[in-house]
């Protein structure tokens, strides 16, 4: 009898290894996952301070035209100046929101985080829409005086996937960062994003 005393020995060590194996794969998954949603709602805001700026440049030139009396009226050179500052905001914003999502397309997240991969598709929409948006502007600057619709339904869009590939257990604040840039960027209804 004395000759099997070691087998519930082993069996104990290799269950407990495959415990351990185990629970170290699923806390390495979950930190992975921490990581990657980190990385992508730093790279959101990121490309959303590129949007707010356009939106912030854009206002002061029309704050300008309409401290001067010339809202829809305007003097040949000061159109001219006008259209040519807002055809330079959108060149930069066409830029500056184009680098911020090959950053965001640059993220890699690993095959099974298909809520994460998710949530980056769709804001990838988002900043694609901007991207159009910024072509036209710069192209034609009216743009800006008209309601973009798919830059407004792409960022409503993209709310639901980011707020499910939340982890359960989130580091980083992650949450709570999601949740601003909803509030921050929240569409009025003119179709003008905040």
């Amino acid at each position: 009898m004395k000759r099997n005393t070691w087998i519930p020995l082993v069996a104990g060590a290799v269950a407990f290894l495959i415990t351990l194996g185990i629970g170290g794969a699923v806390g390495t998954d979950w930190l992975t996952r921490n990581i990657e949603m980190d990385r992508l709602v730093t790279a959101i805001v990121e490309s959303e301070a590129s949007m707010g700026v356009v939106q912030e440049r854009t206002a002061a030139v029309f704050d300008q035209l309409e401290a001067e009396g010339l809202e829809g009226t305007l003097a040949d050179a000061q159109s001219e100046a006008a259209t040519a500052e807002l055809a330079r905001i959108a060149v930069d914003g066409a830029d500056s929101i184009g680098a911020a999502g090959r950053e965001i397309a640059a993220i890699n997240i690993l095959p099974w985080h298909t809520k994460i991969k998710a949530a980056q598709e769709a804001y990838l929409l988002h900043n694609y829409a901007w991207q159009a948006y910024m072509q036209a502007a710069a192209e034609d600057p009216v743009a800006f005086t008209v309601d973009q619709p798919l830059v407004n339904r792409t960022f409503q869009d993209a709310q639901e996937p980011l707020e499910d590939a939340i982890p359960i257990v989130g580091l980083f604040d992650v949450e709570a960062r999601v949740a601003n840039i909803f509030i921050d960027g929240a569409p009025q209804s003119s179709g003008e994003i905040i």
